[in-house]
Parts: structure tokens; C-alpha cells; sequence
């Protein structure tokens, strides 16, 4: 049997409904009357064909037909549309007085073309289609306006086309206000499933099979693509047609497919076409600020050109995240690139996704498919094929497990260079998830080695931070606040800009583990702040989620919700480290806030994770204790036991780590109520450099202590957490071991400056609640200067000096400056305004 595609018939599978209300209007016409339908759909939904089809049915009908297209030139001349569409409707005499230059009237048009219309209505009822109407000039819309409603009592129907895509302009303003006036409305969707089949049938002649109707199933009900597909496929002999079955003998589209795809989008600008030649590396759904950073851009450069393709309709909008409308289109765009841009693309992928948070597998992917070729002729394979150099997700997880099994950094001197960070990036982040410090630390140098041995001072930065990181949850504060304690600046780093906002934010991590509240919170607020400069909030939530836990240790707990909902509505993008941390941040507030309910709920995420992944504990060691915790004051005894196994995993992993050997016991003296536990936990705690986690573990000591019948013992331990929660100026859990001494029945006496933190007793001691940077902004504002003065005389940011200022406010118990001017002649002589 050949291979010949049938013509298609007048019907439209899928369409029969709008084709039945064009029917109806052309039968409600003809007697007289006019009316407009609008029809709407994405491109290639069938608009066109529909056009085509009224048109037929109206000849069939006895209708005149007056037809034509707007085209994106239009937009920029006066009645370029009307002129081109009376060119090819109208007798020549006509369109010669239309567009007579000297009597040219703005006005003469419409007039004319309503005399025209009420003597061709005479003879007959008339069709006018016009595609593409939001292309339209504005004069050209203006007359649309006008002679629509002219003709309403004239036997015409006005069928207008539109994209789905609501761009801006007049022209779709005129469409919208015909709506409002009562023209009727229809929106094309896609196809469905059986439709295709129907269509699919009828073009090819033949019943389709199941491989087929699986590639047609591709484009997504989109007519014109199932169209092209269909015929490229036949005629290229990758569908054959036997015995009246229609069989799959290639299913990659032909080059003719790819061709019409291309041609489909030649409206589009040369920019444009560049982004989407970019982000079909990235995959079928992707950011805006994965877009951006692949491109080099600016994520606001790039708002109007992703506005221009989602009116095109070739992206969508997926809340935060864009995607193809047809993978199809993408599929198309990724081949047609050559393999020296695909693999530079694929490189810069894994390195846009790495800072961005996405999934391991994710990057891991990009990483392999942008490596350099190993000298065999092979190329990697698009990431919509079977991937030959991708393992799945499952062996993916076994291979990560099996090279964190091996403490030895990868540094073969043959090997190229993004294989050899291909591997250490696996190593570290396989070692990173499952809490083995020690290889965190090796494979962190190791990329600093490798990244220093191939020149590459780009990414050192980044591996500074792996190296950070595992230092710090190794312990290693000192090492890990060298590396820190540099001016992250662009300048001196080469670094990507990404690296500021987290270089800050990890600092903020170890000067929170080390008990310095104040001056981590302010590198949190930078990394915030840095964030929303670059327009990459999603890489905020991880500082938020911090600033949360300073606010509850400090008891600001209206500030510590105020960053919730901040990171809240930021978190639709964040990475999964960082979604855990806020769960377990917002949980800590909630159960400062005796909600115990809530603070179970908000940790659901966190509790799935574990004994599997102990990443939350591997960077915060005693938030097994908490977990432990707030799961046993719910009676969830499972969820407890998994906590406290995975705390105890991360210590067997890690014997060398004193604060995971501490947390471990902490956890279970927490589960068990064993003071043994408990007392092994503060002891290793002692020889560690984490204040605030020994004094919660002593905390916990002295309830079970308590408990145990031991109340002189409680009541000295609960001073001693007491005394360190003040040194360390949090003020939310000095106030809750407060509350237990009390119920202890213990008076606490007022001695100078070691009265107690209640913020209803001891002014004294509010006062020296202050850090030296608070001291030093409320002395000078105490001397009549603003915040913009006492900024510049600090070298600080005027957002800073505001900071600083609302803490001292809050610590002071004060609500204007007049009263901190008070607190400060009270405390303080102040010298004269402009000294030194």
C-alpha cells in the first residue's frame, strides 16, 4: 500500500463543537444581524485551519468571504492591516480611494467600508475572518471597533483569531472590549488523546498502532506539530503503512520534522532564539534564575524576552518554574545545536544548577553530559534519550555510596578535568548526605587541589566552601573561620556571584555553632540582602531559616515570624537542605510559643528523612535532641527512636567528631531520660566548641537529674546553663530555665550585673543585653544623629544602623529615641554631638 497522506477533510476531530457554534452563527446571520466570535488558542492549536473551515462553511452557506492574516509588521503601520486585507477582498477602484495619499481621511476608511458592506450585503450575507487580530496596527484596530459595530444590523459575521498569550497593546484591548460588548468567546485546547487517534487515522490512511499513537502522543494535542510529525514521518519511511495498520519503524522525528519546528518559530527574535537554544539544556522545566545564570544575564534582562515566548507560546508559566509547552520543540532545539556548544552548555548547566540547589541527580547529569570526550568518538547522549554516561536514579544512589566508601581523594593525572570533579563532586556530596565528615574534608581539598592543578580560579571560591563546611561540621572552627574570615569580593576570588551571599551565610553557621547570636545574625541580614540584589531569593530561605533560629534563641519571637513568612513565600524553589532547616527553625518557634501540635506538623519533612538522611544533623548537631524531643511530647515514640538512631549513626561515622559523639548521647539521654547519657553528652560537650549545645544538654542534664531526685544537683546545673545562655545572649532559653528554677522554687538574687535576663526586672542588666556594634549606633544616635549620619560615620549600611537599632529597642524595652536617649544619660555620660 503507498505512503500517500490524505487530504484532510472539512472536519475538524476535536473541533466539532466550536465548529458547530460557527455554524449556528452563520445560520443566525444570513437572515440578517450581525455578530463577532473571538477565538483564542496557543500557536498551532488550529486557529488558521478553523479560519479555513468557516470559511468553507460559509461559501457552502451562500456567504461572501473576506479573509486575511495580521502579520508582526503590522504593528508599526497605520492600516497596514486593513490596506492588505482590502488589497485582496476588494474590487480596485475601491481599494484605490482607500489609499488615494491626498483625500486620505482617517476617517473615510470606515465609512467607505460600510458603504461597501450594505451594498455586497444586498446580493448576499457576508464572512469576514481575520487571523492573528492581536497583530493589528492601532488605527486598523480602531476601525475594527468601529465597523464592527456599524454592521451590526447587516447580515455579517466577524470571526476574529487571537494567541492565548495576553500581550499588552491596543489591539487587544479592541478584542477584549468586543467581548465585553457581547461578541461570543471560544479558547482552543489542546487535543485530546482520541482526537489525535482520529486524526492520526484519517491522515495516515490507516489504523495506527501502539507505537504510533505513543510518538503522537509527543506533542501533546497540539494540531500542527501532529500535523508535521506525521507527514515528515511518512515520507521519510519512519512510519509504514502494511496491511491497512500504520506501523513505527524509526521513532526519532525526521530532519524534515526538526526544519518545520524551526521554520514554526521564525517569528521570534535572534534573542530569543538564544535563550531558548540555552535553556533547552536545562531541561523540559527549568527557573528563570536557572536561565539567567546559564546565560550570564541579569534574571530581570530576561523578564521581557520570556514574556515574548510565553506569548509565542512556546514556554508556559508553572508557578515558579517555566517550561516547554512541547517537549517536542525542546527536543528539537537541543539536536539542532552543534556538540562543542551542547557540551559547553551542559558544563555551564551543572555549575548554574549546583548554586541554584537543584537535586544531585540533576547536576550530576549536566556534569557527565558536559565532560570532555575521553578520545573514544563517543558523545554523550541528549538527556531525552536513553543516557548512556547517566546512571539512573538508583544506581546514581548506589554509586554515590560505594565511592563515599573510599576515603581517597580522586587525583589520576590522566583523567580530564571535569571527570576528575565529576568525581569528587560525587564523593563529597555522597559524604556530605550521609554525615562522614572526615571524607567531606578530604574530598573539599582535593577539588581545591584539582580546580589549582587545571587553572581554574573561577570555582575556588566554591570549593573554599565545601572545604568551610566540612570544617566546621567537623569541628574544625578555627581552620574553617580562616578560610572565612576573607573578603569574599568577586575582585579577589574571581568568583561566581552566587559564592557572596553564601560565603556569608556559612560564616553565619559558624559564628551561630560558636554561640556569637549578634554577629551572625548580621551575616545572615548580608546574605539576605545579597540575595535580593542578585534576584535569587530562593538562595535566601537557608539565611532566613538561620535568622529564625537567632530570633527564638533571643526571644524576638515577632521577628522570628516576620522571617518566616519571608522565607515562605520564598521556599517554592529552595534546595531540600534548606526546606529541612526552615521546617526545623519554624518547629523551634513554634514550640517557643507552646505550640507543640504545629512544631510536630511543620517537622513531618525532616522526620521522613531519617535514619536515611541525617544531613540536618550532620550541620547542626543538637537538633537531634530537639527532634527527639518534640516528638516524645506527642507520644510519637517511632519517630523519636529513628532520630536518636540517626544521631548515633552520625557519631559511629564520625568517633574523632566531639560534637557528633555528644549529640548522639544527648539524643538518646533525651529519648531514655538517662542521666548517664546525658552526663556523657555534657562531658564531651565540655571539650567542644559549641556553648549554646552545652547548655542544652546540661538543661537536659538537670531535668533528668530532677527526676531522678537529685534537686540540688538540677538546681546547679540549671545555673550553670543559665549563666551560659546569658553569656551568649539568649535570652529566650536564659527565660524558659528561669521559668524551671522557679518551679524549683528557687529565688534568684540580684546581684549587679549578674541580675537576671527577665525583661521586667534589672535595667542594668538590659542595658548590658547590648553587643559593641548596638553600644556604638545607639551612643551616636543618643547624640542627635540619624541613621543615615551614623551610617556613614560607622562605615556601616544605613540598613545595618536600622538593624542594630530595632534589637537595641527591643532589648531596652523601649519604643522611640527619646526613651533611648534616656537609657543612655542613665547608663552613660554622652560627649558632645561630633566628637570623636
Amino acid at each position: 500500500m503507498g505512503n500517500d497522506v490524505k487530504s484532510a477533510a472539512p472536519a475538524f476531530p476535536g473541533r466539532e463543537i466550536i465548529l458547530y457554534e460557527i455554524r449556528q452563527a452563520l445560520g443566525r446571520t444570513a437572515p440578517g444581524g450581525g455578530s463577532c466570535l473571538v477565538v483564542e488558542g496557543a500557536a498551532g492549536t488550529g486557529k488558521s485551519e478553523l479560519l479555513r473551515l468557516a470559511g468553507m462553511h460559509g461559501e457552502a452557506s451562500g456567504f461572501g468571504l473576506v479573509a486575511g492574516t495580521a502579520v508582526p509588521l503590522d504593528t508599526g503601520a497605520p492600516f497596514s492591516t486593513l490596506r492588505r486585507v482590502l488589497r485582496e477582498n476588494l474590487p480596485a477602484r475601491d481599494y484605490a480611494l482607500l489609499t488615494d495619499r491626498q483625500t486620505f481621511d482617517p476617517l473615510a476608511p470606515v465609512d467607505r467600508i460600510v458603504e461597501y458592506l450594505r451594498r455586497t450585503t444586498r446580493l448576499r450575507p457576508l464572512l469576514v475572518a481575520l487571523d492573528d487580530a492581536h497583530l493589528v496596527d492601532d488605527l486598523t484596530a480602531d476601525a475594527l471597533r468601529n465597523l464592527i459595530d456599524a454592521s451590526a444590523s447587516l447580515p455579517v459575521l466577524w470571526i476574529l483569531a487571537r494567541g492565548a498569550s495576553r500581550t499588552p497593546g491596543h489591539a487587544q484591548e479592541t478584542i477584549d472590549w468586543l467581548i465585553r460588548e457581547g461578541a461570543a468567546r471560544h479558547r482552543l485546547e489542546s487535543l485530546s488523546p482520541e482526537a489525535v487517534a482520529e486524526i492520526t487515522a484519517e491522515l495516515l490512511g490507516a489504523c495506527p498502532d501502539d507505537d504510533v499513537l505513543a510518538l503522537v502522543a509527543r506533542v501533546n494535542g497540539n494540531p500542527f506539530l501532529l500535523n508535521e510529525l506525521l507527514v515528515t514521518s511518512l515520507s521519510d519511511g519512519r512510519i509504514c503503512v502494511q496491511d491497512g495498520v500504520a506501523v513505527l519503524v524509526d521513532a526519532e522525528p525526521a530532519p524534515a520534522f526538526r526544519q518545520a519546528v524551526v521554520h514554526h518559530l521564525r517569528g521570534l527574535s535572534h534573542e530569543c532564539l538564544r535563550i531558548l537554544d540555552a535553556v533547552a539544556v536545562l531541561g523540559p522545566r527549568f527557573s528563570i534564575h536557572e536561565a539567567a545564570g546559564l546565560l550570564g544575564r541579569n534574571p530581570v534582562e530576561l523578564l521581557p524576552l520570556i514574556g515574548e515566548l510565553i506569548a509565542a507560546s512556546v514556554l508556559e508559566d508553572e508557578g515558579p518554574c517555566l517550561s516547554f509547552r512541547h517537549p517536542l520543540v525542546r527536543e528539537t532545539l537541543y539536536d539542532r545545536l552543534s556538540e562543542p556548544t551542547r557540551t559547553a552548555l551542559h558544563r555551564e548547566a551543572a555549575a548554574t544548577l549546583w548554586r541554584e540547589g537543584r537535586s544531585a541527580p540533576t547536576f550530576l547529569e549536566h556534569l557527565m553530559l558536559g565532560r570532555r570526550g575521553d578520545g573514544d568518538g563517543r558523545t554523550p547522549a541528549a538527556p531525552h534519550q536513553e543516557a548512556r554516561f547517566v546512571p539512573p536514579a538508583g544506581q546514581l544512589a548506589l554509586a554515590a555510596r560505594r565511592t563515599a566508601a573510599s576515603t581517597a581523594p580522586p587525583a589520576a593525572p590522566s583523567a580530564p578535568y571535569a571527570e576528575l570533579m565529576y568525581r569528587t563532586t560525587l564523593r563529597y556530596s555522597a559524604a556530605q548526605v550521609q554525615g562522614l565528615h572526615g571524607q567531606m574534608v578530604a574530598h573539599a581539598r582535593a577539588a581545591l587541589r584539582i580546580a589549582r592543578d587545571h587553572g581554574d580560579r573561577t570555582n575556588r571560591a566554591h570549593h573554599q566552601l565545601w572545604l568551610a563546611i566540612a570544617l566546621t561540621a567537623s569541628d574544625e572552627f578555627d581552620q574553617a573561620g580562616e578560610i572565612l574570615a576573607e573578603r569574599c569580593d568577586p575582585s579577589d576570588h574571581v568568583a561566581l556571584p552566587w559564592v557572596r551571599p553564601m560565603w556569608h551565610y556559612h560564616r553565619a553557621q559558624l559564628k551561630l555553632a560558636a554561640g556569637r547570636l549578634d554577629d551572625a545574625d548580621e551575616d545572615a541580614d548580608e546574605a539576605v540582602r545579597i540575595c535580593e540584589r542578585l534576584a535569587a531569593p530562593s538562595l535566601a530561605v537557608g539565611p532566613l531559616a538561620l535568622r529564625i533560629r537567632v530570633a527564638v534563641h533571643r526571644n524576638e519571637l515577632t521577628e522570628a515570624n516576620r522571617h518566616v513568612d519571608h522565607a515562605s513565600r520564598l521556599s517554592a524553589a529552595a534546595s531540600g537542605a534548606a526546606l529541612e532547616e526552615l521546617s526545623w527553625v519554624t518547629a523551634l518557634l513554634h514550640s517557643a510559643e507552646n505550640d507543640r501540635e504545629s512544631a510536630l506538623d511543620t517537622l513531618s519533612r525532616v522526620y521522613s528523612g531519617v535514619p536515611k538522611r541525617p544531613l540536618l544533623l550532620t550541620r547542626e548537631p543538637h537538633a537531634g535532641a530537639c527532634l527527639v524531643r518534640t516528638a516524645m511530647s506527642a507520644g510519637d515514640s517511632e519517630r523519636a527512636t529513628a532520630v536518636a538512631e540517626a544521631a548515633r549513626l552520625v557519631a559511629t561515622r564520625n568517633p574523632t567528631v566531639t560534637s557528633a559523639v555528644a549529640a548522639a548521647a544527648h539524643a538518646e539521654g533525651v529519648l531514655c531520660n538517662d542521666v548517664d547519657r546525658l552526663r556523657a553528652a555534657v562531658s564531651a560537650y565540655r571539650s567542644g566548641p559549641r556553648p549554646l549545645s552545652l547548655a542544652a544538654a546540661t538543661e537536659d542534664l538537670a531535668l533528668a537529674e530532677n527526676d531522678a531526685g537529685a534537686r540540688s544537683t538540677a538546681i546547679g546545673l540549671l545555673d550553670e546553663a543559665l549563666a551560659r545562655y546569658k553569656n551568649h545572649g539568649a535570652r529566650g532559653d536564659a527565660l524558659r530555665v528561669r521559668k524551671t528554677l522557679r518551679s524549683l522554687v528557687v529565688r534568684r538574687r540580684t546581684r549587679g550585673r549578674d541580675r537576671d535576663l527577665d525583661p521586667v526586672e534589672g535595667p542594668r542588666a538590659r542595658w548590658d543585653q547590648l553587643t559593641p556594634s548596638e553600644l556604638r549606633v545607639v551612643r551616636l544616635v543618643a547624640q542627635g544623629l540619624t541613621n543615615r549620619e551614623v551610617a556613614e560615620k560607622l562605615f556601616l549600611s544605613p540598613h545595618t544602623v536600622d538593624s542594630h537599632l530595632r534589637h537595641s529597642f527591643t532589648k531596652l524595652g523601649v519604643t522611640s529615641r527619646v526613651e533611648l536617649t534616656r537609657q543612655v544619660l542613665t547608663h552613660e555620660e554622652i560627649p558632645p554631638a561630633g566628637s570623636g
